[in-house]
Parts: C-alpha cells; sequence; structure tokens
C-alpha cells in the first residue's frame, strides 16, 4: 500500500524529471548557432564563438535527412535540435567529409545556402 507521502514523492520525481528533460532539449539552442554567410556558413559556439566553417566552395551536396538515417554516419553533428530532421552537407576536401545541422526550416536553410552559392 502506497501512502500519500509516497505519492507526493513519486510525483515529485516524475514532474523534476519532465522539467529536466524540456530544459536539456532546449538547451541545444544555447550551445551552436548557424550563421548563413556571402561564402561560407560559420557555427557559432554559445552564440559568439566561431568554432566551425563549411566554405561553399567545399560543397558537393546537400539534403534533408531524418536522424536515424545520419546517426551513425561519421561527420561533424553540429544539432541544436536532438530529434529533428537534419541538413546533411556532403563537402570534398574536409577530414569529415559530412557536417550536419538542424535548423528550424531545413528546406529554407537549403533555398538560402543555393542562393548564396549562385551570387557568390
Amino acid at each position: 500500500m502506497i501512502t500519500a507521502s509516497a505519492e507526493i514523492i513519486i510525483l515529485m520525481g516524475v514532474a523534476t524529471i519532465a522539467i529536466c528533460a524540456v530544459a536539456g532539449y532546449y538547451s541545444f539552442r544555447l550551445i551552436f548557432s548557424y550563421e548563413i554567410r556571402d561564402r561560407d556558413i560559420l557555427v557559432r559556439l554559445f552564440h559568439f564563438l566561431p568554432l566551425y566553417k563549411v566554405p561553399f566552395n567545399k560543397i558537393v551536396a546537400m539534403r534533408v535527412a531524418p536522424v536515424w538515417e545520419v546517426a551513425l554516419v561519421p561527420g561533424m553533428h553540429l544539432f541544436t535540435r536532438p530529434f529533428a530532421k537534419r541538413v546533411a552537407i556532403e563537402m570534398r576536401d574536409r577530414w569529415f567529409i559530412f557536417a550536419f545541422f538542424t535548423p528550424e526550416n531545413p528546406d529554407a536553410f537549403i533555398a538560402e545556402i543555393k542562393k548564396r552559392m549562385v551570387s557568390s
């Protein structure tokens, strides 16, 4: 038989786990940010420290891919949304030939990169 105090403790534990899960899910957005510039994509750590660049002249192909398809592929996994669709960018002449991003709108992200690639 479970007493009232045990039920409260269990409820508080479940609520704490739920709050930590939601905070952890959204904290990834604070770690990485993406900036599409004229000649490259710049990844910043904590929104100010430059961490990684993807030059447009190194890009071979881009596509939207689900998480399960690219989870085990070696590359730069720079995600801001843990379970969102990824933009897979294949590059040449790099240590890691794949870079994976999770923008809010993957199709618009690819379209913006293609637009900038043509103009540069």
